[in-house]
């Protein structure tokens, strides 16, 4: 305290820095927004065709039966990325399917899967993935499947004929579509 009982400058700047809530409330909207901004920064990077091929571009035959098929662009159509049909949209199953995707990542790093072994798990790891379409109905299919992207009028008689009873039989996209982007996989 000065000669007048009045704080000084430095004490007053010490009395507000002890106050939690002056300082805590927009450190907290700070790191809220910085971990907000990383978050939705690494879901958009791993939505990217570039993060899947860096991994699965060393497992040979991934990547090259991906450009070779109906969902890769030809610069007149839209392409549909490795993530729209990969994972869900919904932002709970989009968060267990990424937190999933961490265990591939790490037998990728260990080296349980590699380019030499990748073709003898590649079976088990196409079932899993045909068994979660099957659970969803093949959702991200029909999110982009609908509409005039999915008009039945503009089919061929055959193919009508078999979306039209797709339900009525239990079905789901993929269980006539494997192998549709990556080559149909034997599994024994």
């Amino acid at each position: 305290m000065n000669n007048k009982g009045e704080k000084t400058r430095r004490q007053r700047l010490w009395t507000w820095l002890k106050r939690p809530l002056a300082l805590g409330i927009p450190i907290g909207v700070f790191l809220l927004v910085m971990g907000a901004a990383s978050f939705q920064g690494m879901m958009v990077a791993s939505n990217q065709n570039a993060f899947c091929f860096s991994c699965h571009l060393k497992m040979d035959t991934i990547v090259q039966e991906y450009k070779a098929s109906s969902h890769f662009s030809d610069g007149e159509t839209i392409p549909a990325t490795c993530s729209d049909c990969h994972v869900p949209r919904p932002f709970i199953d989009k968060m267990i399917v990424k937190t999933v995707a961490l265990k591939d990542i790490y037998h990728m790093m260990v080296g349980t899967i590699t380019k030499e072994n990748f073709e003898e798990h590649r079976p088990a790891m196409a079932e899993s993935v045909w068994i979660d379409f099957k659970k969803n109905d093949s959702a991200n299919c029909r999110a982009c499947h609908q509409g005039e992207n999915f008009n039945l009028a503009k089919q061929p008689q055959r193919a009508r004929l078999n979306h039209e009873q797709i339900a009525a039989r239990g079905e789901t996209c993929v269980d006539c579509h494997q192998g549709l982007t990556h080559n149909r996989i034997v599994i024994r």
